[in-house]
């Protein structure tokens, strides 16, 4: 059981938390800026280039990102279902602008080979997803140059639905999963956000160009959440 000063702290943290959220001010709201790399300043570079977090998803490399984010992160790539490979860095504690939050950066991997990655690769994991999760840690120096191709946000505060619509604005189309879970997408900010009533909300990010691809991600979701719903 908690006790009294216990239970005044965490309610102390959270109101000051739920403050500081919601009293930033973006250039999106047309005022004087305060603070930098938010999650909700997006530029639109071009198709194939999105401006968030001080990185150029589509541009910007990992090594660029390591300066940026200023975190410890961990390298992986994955052996999916049908046979590709996908290649992503972790980034454990990301603190910009104040405002802690976790990053996942999926990173292009064009011309490596399962040979290759298997022989500087870790012991191996099996993840939920039924993928193959092998740690590279070993090649960190090497893959440093790799592009980010999309990036996935997770902030460590739980975020209210309406402070989120504040912020991003109405979304395109909101797609529910289940009774806990809803995607909001926004395909001309190349963005689709996760809201979930029992656990943290997610934010990703890729170029316009791309959002398509994004989408069928989302949609693959959804789809797989409606037919545990049949199933069950």
């Amino acid at each position: 059981m908690f006790k009294p000063t216990t239970l005044i702290i965490v309610l102390i943290l959270f109101v000051s938390g739920y403050w500081f959220y919601s009293n930033l001010v973006t250039p999106q709201e047309g005022s004087t800026v305060r603070v930098k790399n938010l999650p909700w300043q997006i530029t639109v570079v071009d198709e194939q280039t999105l401006h968030v977090l001080d990185l150029n998803v589509g541009q910007s490399t990992l090594d660029q990102a390591d300066k940026i984010l200023k975190s410890e992160f961990n390298l992986a790539w994955f052996e999916n279902q049908d046979d590709s490979i996908s290649l992503e860095a972790f980034f454990i504690r990301v603190s910009l602008s104040g405002l802690r939050a976790k990053v996942l950066l999926e990173l292009d991997s064009d011309g490596l080979t399962k040979e290759y990655l298997l022989k500087h690769s870790g012991k191996p994991e099996i993840q939920d997803s039924r993928t193959i999760k092998y740690p590279l840690d070993d090649l960190v120096q090497v893959l440093g140059n790799r592009v980010i191709r999309s990036l996935t946000y997770i902030p460590l505060s739980n975020l209210d639905p309406e402070m989120i619509k504040s912020r991003f604005g109405q979304a395109e189309e909101q797609l529910v999963a289940d009774e806990n879970t809803e995607f909001w997408l926004y395909p001309q900010k190349g963005l689709a956000i996760s809201i979930n009533k029992k656990g943290k909300e997610v934010f990703q990010y890729i170029p316009v160009g791309n959002f398509d691809r994004l989408k069928q991600s989302v949609m693959a979701t959804v789809e797989h959440a409606n037919q545990l719903k049949k199933s069950g």
